[in-house]
C-alpha cells in the first residue's frame, strides 16, 4: 500500500514542503530525547532525574512522534484534503510548551505553572483528536482508515485518563498513591502511546517490508480495538481498586488482543523477511514490550499489595521506554522520514542506505546494552552499558539529520555491494565487550568513589583469584542479610536492592568509601568492594539511617578485623564549637507575632531545601529546612480553620511532615517523599493549642535536630488581644563538624552542644525583643526537643497567666473559674515564676513588666540556659 500523500501541481515552499515541514517537526522530538538521554546518565547523581527523564520520553519523544505522525497517516489514508498546518503548528506548540510548563513546574515548585502545563498539553490532544474525528468523517472513508482512526481517538482518550490519574496522584495518600500511580502509566503507557502503536503497525509494517497486508489483518485489528479497552480498563480498575490479581487478568487479555498483531507481522514478516534497521528495530521493540507485558503480568499477579507491586514494576519504566517506545519510534522514523521528505525514488534510496548504516551493529549493541542493565552487573559495568546506549542513540540523531540535508540522489553505479549482517552483529557484540574492558581498566572501584580505608577492600589487596556476588536487601532500616562471609582474598560484589515499602532512599557504603549509588524503592545496584582482606563495615550513608541500624559486616574468613572497624554508629571525632570571640552575623529570627487574621482557610506551599546557616557564633552547620529558615514559618488561625498545606521536597533525600495541630490517619499525608515529589496535607484544626509540625521521616531526632520543625498556633476561644505577643521555640543542637549537619551518633547521649530559642544560641541578648512598661506581654512558648525539657522563666518578671496543653492553670492571678476577666482588668493573688514543658509541649504565659530595664527570660534547668537557652526583654519606659 502506497502511504504517501496526494503530491501537488506545484513544488511547494516553506513550511508547505513536506521536506521542511517533517525536518522541523522531528527537531522536538530529537531535542526531547536528548533530554531523556542526559537525565537518564544523570540520575546516578541525582535520584529525581529519572523522573524528569521518563516524562521527557513519555511527553516529549513518544506524544510528539504520535501527534506528528497519526495526523499524517489519517491524510494518506482518508485521502481528503490535508490538514492545516496553523492548526497542527498550534497542537505541537500547545504540547511542546506545555510539556515544559508540567515539567518545569514541579522541579521549581510553581503549582499554576504545573496546573497551565497539564492544561495546555490537554487541549493540545482534545484538539487534536477532534481534528482527526472531523477529517474521517469528511473523507472517502475506508475500513482501513476508520479503524485506524478509531486506534489514534481511543488513544487520545487514555492520555486524557493518564493526566486525570496525574492530577490524582498529588492528592491522594497512603496506599492511593501507588494505586492511582498503576492506573496512570497503565493508562499513559499501554493506552495511549500502545493502542497509538498498534493501530499504525496495522498499515505501516506492511509498508516498511515493501509488501501487501496479509488477508485479514485490517479486521483483526478492527475487532481487538473494543477488546484491548476492555483490558486496558481492567488492569486500570485493578489498580485503583488495590487488587494486583485483576490488573494482571487485564494485562493477560491485553497480552491475547496483541498477539492479533503480533501474527499479521509475523505472517507479513514470511512474505518479505525484515532485513532493514527500521523494520528490525520496529521487531526490537515489540519484543521488548512483549517481555516486559509479561513480567508485569507475573508481578501483579504474585505482588501482596500495590505498594509491593509498584515498588517491583518501577524497574520496568525504562524498558518500557527506551526498550519498547524509543525503538518503534526509531524503527518508524527511518523509514517514513526518507519517504516523506520525498525526491523521487533515488533520493529515496539514498536516504535509506544512510539510516541503514550499520544497522545490525547498532541495533545489537543497543538491545545487549539494555539487556545488560537489567543484570546485577557491577558499578563500573552498568556505566559501559549506559555509554553505549548513549552512543546509539546518539548515532540514530546524527543519521537523521544527515538524512535529512542529502541532496544528492544515489545513482545505481553508487549501490554498494551487500553487507554482510552477521559481521554487523558480531561488530555490535564486539562493542559491548571493548565497553566493559574499558570500564575494566579503569578500575570500578575508582568510578564509584572508592577510597583506601585500611584492611578491607583496597586495590592493592592480594587476591586468591575466587570472586563472589552475594545479593543484600535494604528495607525498614536494616539489611538482609547483615553479615557476609567471604574468604579472605575473595573479590567480594555486592547485589544490593531497595525492597523498601515506605518509600525510602537507602545505600550502601563501605569502609573503603566504595558505594552502590543512592537507590530508590525497588532500584538496584551492584557496589564492587575489591579484593577482601580483612574484616570491615558497611552502612547505610543516608542521615540518621546508620544509627537506625542500617549496618552490615563483612567479615573475612582467615583475616583479622581491620582496624577501622569500630567506627560504624562512633560520634564524630570532631565538631564545632562555638567562638566565644565571635559574634552573631545572622539574622535574628522574627519572634514577633501578628494576631491571627480573619480568613478560615489557609493555603501554604512548604518547600524542603538543604541549606548551610550560621546557629551560633562561629558555628555553621548544614540545615534541612522548610522555606529556607528553622524554625519553619509560623501557622495562625482559629479553631474550626482549614488548612491546605502543599509539602515540596526538593532535599536530596526522603522528607514528611506531621502537623500536631491536625487529627486524622498519617498512613497518607505524613508518608515520606522522595526528591522532586510533592504532597497535599489537609487538615481542620479542631483543637487549641501551640502545635508543632515536624519531619515524621526516620530518624525523626535526626530530621528534627536538624532544622526541620515548626508551630501552628490555634487560639483558644475568647483570647483577647494584649500589647506584644512572642514566639518562643525551643531546640537541641548536637553540632557536627563545620559546615555539615547534626551528629546523628550523638543524639541520644543527653549532652547536647546548645540549647537555642528559635534556631541560634543567645540570639536575643544580642538583637533583645521590645516592650514598654505598663505592656502585656504575651509569650507563646513550644518545645521542639528532640530531647531536652524547658522550664521558661523570666528573671525579673512574674506571669499572672499561665496556659499549657490546652488548659489555664493559673488565669490573671486567679484560678481557672468562670467570671474571670480575661483581659485582666481585675488580677488576683497568685503568679508562677515558670512555664514546664516536655518535648512536644507548648503553651502561653503572660505578664506585664513594672519598670524599665533588661529582663532574662532562660529555660531554668540552668546548665541549658548556658548552652544557648538565654534571651532579653528590654523594657524602655514608654
Amino acid at each position: 500500500m502506497n502511504i504517501e500523500s496526494p503530491t501537488t501541481r506545484r513544488r511547494p515552499h516553506g513550511l508547505a514542503s513536506r521536506r521542511v515541514w517533517f525536518t522541523a517537526v522531528t527537531v522536538p522530538v530529537c531535542l526531547w530525547a536528548l533530554v531523556a538521554l542526559a537525565a537518564l546518565i544523570g540520575q546516578r547523581w541525582r535520584a529525581d532525574l529519572g523522573w524528569i527523564g521518563l516524562h521527557a520520553a513519555a511527553l516529549g519523544v513518544a506524544t510528539n512522534a504520535i501527534v506528528t505522525w497519526s495526523d499524517y497517516f489519517v491524510d494518506a489514508l482518508m485521502r481528503g484534503a490535508a490538514s492545516s498546518k496553523a492548526r497542527q503548528i498550534g497542537v505541537l506548540a500547545g504540547l511542546n510548551v506545555g510539556s515544559l510548563a508540567l515539567i518545569g513546574g514541579i522541579e521549581a515548585a510553581l503549582n499554576p505553572l504545573v496546573t497551565a502545563g497539564a492544561a495546555l498539553i490537554v487541549v493540545a490532544i482534545v484538539v487534536h483528536c477532534a481534528s482527526l474525528w472531523r477529517r474521517s468523517r469528511g473523507a472517502l472513508t475506508t475500513r482501513l482508515g476508520s479503524t485506524v482512526v478509531g486506534y489514534y481517538i481511543a488513544c487520545a482518550g487514555w492520555f486524557v485518563a493518564a493526566g486525570v490519574f496525574g492530577f490524582l496522584m498529588t492528592t491522594a495518600g497512603g496506599g492511593h498513591l501507588n494505586r492511582y500511580l498503576l492506573a496512570h502509566i497503565a493508562s499513559a503507557v499501554l493506552g495511549c502511546l500502545g493502542l497509538a502503536v498498534i493501530g499504525t503497525l496495522v498499515t505501516l509494517w506492511p509498508t516498511i517490508l515493501r509488501t501487501r497486508m496479509v488477508p485479514g489483518a485490517q479486521t483483526d485489528a478492527r475487532r481487538a480495538l473494543p477488546l484491548l479497552n476492555i483490558a486496558l480498563a481492567v488492569v486500570v480498575i485493578g489498580g485503583v481498586i488495590g487488587r494486583g490479581w485483576l490488573s494482571a487478568l487485564g494485562l493477560v487479555g491485553y497480552l491475547a488482543c496483541l498477539g492479533f498483531t503480533l501474527a499479521a507481522m509475523m505472517r507479513a514478516a514470511r512474505v518479505k523477511p525484515p532485513r532493514s534497521f527500521a523494520a528490525r528495530s520496529v521487531i526490537a521493540g515489540m519484543a521488548w514490550l512483549v517481555g516486559t507485558l509479561v513480567v508485569a503480568t507475573v508481578i501483579a499477579a504474585m505482588g501482596p499489595d500495590t505498594a509491593t507491586i509498584m515498588n517491583r514494576l518501577t524497574a520496568l519504566a525504562w524498558p518500557l521506554l527506551a526498550g519498547f517506545a524509543a525503538q518503534l519510534i526509531a524503527g518508524s522514523m527511518a523509514y517514513l522520514l526518507p519517504v516523506v521528505i520525498g525526491g523521487g525514488p533515488a533520493m529515496v534510496r539514498r536516504r535509506n542506505r544512510v539510516m541503514d548504516l550499520a544497522s545490525n551493529t547498532r541495533l545489537v549493541a543497543a538491545n545487549g546494552a539494555g539487556l545488560g542493565l537489567l543484570l546485577p552487573l557491577p558499578a563500573a559495568g552498568r556505566v559501559a552499558m549506559i555509554a553505549v546506549a548513549a552512543a546509539c542513540v546518539a548515532a540514530f540523531l546524527v543519521l537523521v539529520v544527515a538524512t535529512a540535508v542529502i541532496r544528492r540522489p544515489l545513482q545505481m553505479a553508487d549501490v554498494p555491494p551487500a553487507r554482510t549482517h552477521g559481521f554487523e552483529a558480531m561488530l555490535g557484540v564486539g562493542v559491548l565487550v571493548i565497553a566493559l574492558a574499558i570500564a575494566t581498566a579503569i578500575s570500578p572501584a575508582t568510578m564509584v568513589g572508592k577510597g583506601t580505608a585500611s584492611g578491607a577492600g583496597s586495590s592493592g589487596a592480594v587476591g586468591n583469584g575466587q570472586s563472589q556476588h552475594v545479593s543484600v536487601e535494604a528495607h525498614d532500616m536494616k539489611f538482609t542479610p547483615n553479615a557476609i562471609d567471604v574468604p579472605a582474598g575473595t573479590h567480594l560484589f555486592i547485589d544490593v536492592k531497595n525492597t523498601d515499602t515506605g518509600g525510602m532512599v537507602h545505600d550502601l557504603v563501605l569502609a573503603s568509601g566504595a558505594t552502590s549509588g543512592r537507590l530508590s524503592p525497588g532500584a538496584s545496584g551492584t557496589l564492587d568492594a575489591g579484593v577482601i582482606s580483612a574484616s570491615t563495615d558497611a552502612w547505610c550513608s543516608i542521615a540518621g539511617h546508620k544509627q537506625m541500624g542500617m549496618t552490615m559486616k563483612i567479615n573475612a574468613s582467615g583475616a583479622a578485623p581491620a582496624g577501622g572497624a569500630a567506627a560504624v554508629g562512633s560520634p564524630s571525632a570532631t565538631h564545632a564549637t562555638p567562638d566565644p570571640n565571635a559574634q552573631m552575623t545572622a539574622d535574628p529570627w522574627d519572634a514577633a507575632l501578628q494576631p491571627a487574621g480573619p480568613e478560615t482557610e489557609h493555603r501554604i506551599t512548604l518547600d524542603v531545601t538543604e541549606k548551610e546557616v550560621e546557629v551560633a557564633p562561629g558555628v555553621r552547620q548544614l540545615r534541612w529546612v522548610y522555606n529556607g529558615q528553622a524554625p519553619g514559618p509560623v501557622l495562625r488561625g482559629h479553631v474550626g480553620d482549614k488548612f491546605a498545606v502543599t509539602l515540596i521536597n526538593h532535599g536530596t533525600m526522603g522528607h514528611s511532615i506531621d502537623f500536631h495541630a491536625g487529627a486524622l490517619a498519617p498512613d497518607g499525608p505524613m508518608r515520606t517523599i522522595q526528591p522532586g515529589e510533592q504532597l497535599t496535607y489537609d487538615f481542620t484544626a479542631t483543637k487549641s493549642g501551640v502545635w508543632m509540625y515536624h519531619c515524621a521521616t526516620a530518624p525523626m531526632s535526626l530530621h528534627i535536630a536538624n532544622g526541620m520543625f515548626g508551630a501552628v498556633i490555634i487560639d483558644p476561644p475568647g483570647l483577647t488581644q494584649v500589647d506584644k505577643e512572642y514566639l518562643i521555640i525551643q531546640s537541641d543542637h548536637w553540632y557536627g563538624a563545620q559546615g555539615e549537619g547534626n551528629d546523628a551518633a550523638r543524639i541520644g547521649d543527653g549532652n547536647p552542644d546548645a540549647v537555642v530559642f528559635n534556631g541560634y544560641a543567645n540570639q536575643y541578648d544580642a538583637h533583645p525583643l521590645p516592650a514598654t512598661v505598663g505592656n502585656r506581654i504575651r509569650f507563646w512558648v513550644l518545645d521542639i526537643g528532640p530531647n531536652e525539657p524547658i522550664s521558661f522563666h523570666m528573671v525579673g518578671g512574674q506571669f499572672d497567666t499561665v496556659w499549657a496543653e490546652g488548659a489555664f492553670r493559673l488565669e490573671c492571678g486567679y484560678q481557672p473559674a468562670a467570671g474571670v476577666d480575661p483581659a485582666c482588668g481585675t488580677l488576683g493573688p497568685g503568679g508562677s515564676q515558670t512555664l514546664s514543658l516536655g518535648p512536644a509541649e507548648g503553651g502561653y504565659v503572660e505578664m506585664v513588666a513594672p519598670e524599665a530595664g533588661h529582663y532574662k527570660f532562660i529555660n531554668h534547668v540552668m546548665s541549658d540556659a548556658e548552652k544557648g537557652a538565654h534571651g532579653t526583654l528590654e523594657v524602655s519606659a514608654g
